[in-house]
């Protein structure tokens, strides 16, 4: 459900936030929250595969690790390690369904740091580790 929610908001972030709309349809306040949002969401896809740190990517917005930290679990309702590895997981749910590569090539290609990182990950958003996944969908 978790990995449906994630993405839809890129989708939404991605799609609908293109022009800013006017005072009067969406408050200033609100503006910055998407923007910002679309900002960092963006930046975790497109370097999930790197070593994302909370320092490097509040650097990279500007901001305090702190206030990223903050803003982001107030947004979102999640923390950004959480979002990082929900991004991976699914970056990592998707090659194991395209590829024949072992658990520990598909971990480190995505991001992780090894296998148990990527099962805790996948076992937090899919309710079932990489490794089950994996011979499940062989199963089939």
């Amino acid at each position: 459900m978790q990995q449906i929610i994630d993405q839809v908001l890129l989708l939404l972030l991605s799609h609908f936030t293109k022009e800013k709309p006017t005072e009067n349809q969406i408050g200033q306040r609100k503006v910055y929250v998407i923007n910002r949002l679309q900002y960092i969401t963006q930046n975790v896809n497109n370097h999930y595969q790197e070593q994302i740190s909370l320092g490097d990517l509040a650097k990279r917005c500007n901001v305090s690790k702190e206030y990223l930290s903050h803003f982001f679990k107030k947004e979102m309702e999640i923390t950004v390690d959480t979002y990082i590895n929900n991004v991976r997981a699914q970056y990592a749910h998707n090659e194991l369904r395209n590829s024949n590569h072992n658990l520990t090539e598909v971990a480190l290609n995505n991001g992780f740091s090894g296998v148990r990182t990527m099962n805790r990950a996948f076992e937090k958003l899919y309710d079932k580790t990489a490794s089950q996944f994996k011979r499940e969908f062989k199963n089939k």
